[in-house]
């Protein structure tokens, strides 16, 4: 990761991407919603958008903002997430389960009317992890999309979905591999983790972390 705080990171990323006074203002309250919940979160959600802007630039397959906006954006349903449920690092329950997954209606919920596009991939973007996929109903959706729209959406929400995992993976403490000692996993063990769960993207990721967009500098 870069030496520059976030926030540096930030405002360099919406100078870069020409982001009106407007639209900046916008982003930033909803990320200042997530931050008053759980700074772990806000943190989390600069990473995914700042590493989506990356990897746009590094496929040219989708423009930057299509990636950025809503990965800044995709975990602003959490703001209304327990605390106590939301930064848990060991012993995570079926109760907790059933409160995180509440956030991608919320979020969509949230955004909608504003930020439709992102509000679109917040509702689905853990819609690709099979068996463990959520929310398994969503609600009514009030805008008719154009097919090639819906297309796009559903591809930005994927790749948001696989950024979500990586840096989840990558810079939260868990006990995944080391029962009641959560600790932060190594990047091969990220690796390893992204590419069992995303096989379909195993190309991708490999690439992603040849050219240093993932992997974490210890």
């Amino acid at each position: 990761m870069s030496s520059k705080t976030l926030d540096q990171r930030l405002n360099e990323s919406f100078i870069e991407l020409e982001i009106s006074k407007e639209q900046q203002d916008s982003i930033l309250l909803y990320l200042n919603l997530i931050k008053n919940r759980s700074t772990q979160t806000w943190e989390h959600s600069v990473r995914v958008g700042l590493t989506g802007k990356s990897i746009a630039e590094y496929t040219h397959i989708v423009e930057p903002k299509a990636l950025y906006y809503p990965g800044l954006l995709h975990d602003v349903g959490k703001s209304l997430i327990h605390p106590l449920s939301l930064d848990k690092k060991q012993g995570f329950n079926d109760n907790d389960r059933k409160e995180l997954s509440k956030h991608p209606i919320d979020g969509y919920r949230i955004l909608k009317g504003i930020h439709d596009f992102s509000a679109r991939v917040a509702l689905t973007h853990h819609e690709f992890q099979g068996e463990r996929s959520y929310p398994r109903k969503v609600p009514r959706l009030e805008l008719n999309l154009l097919n090639q729209t819906q297309a796009m959406i559903s591809y930005c929400a994927r790749l948001i979905s696989l950024i979500d995992f990586y840096d989840a993976a990558t810079f939260r403490e868990n006990d995944r591999y080391s029962p009641g000692k959560p600790r932060l996993l190594t990047n091969e063990e990220v690796k390893s983790d992204l590419i069992k769960h995303n096989p379909d993207q195993k190309y991708l990721i490999e690439n992603l972390y040849n050219v240093k967009i993932f992997g974490r500098e210890d």
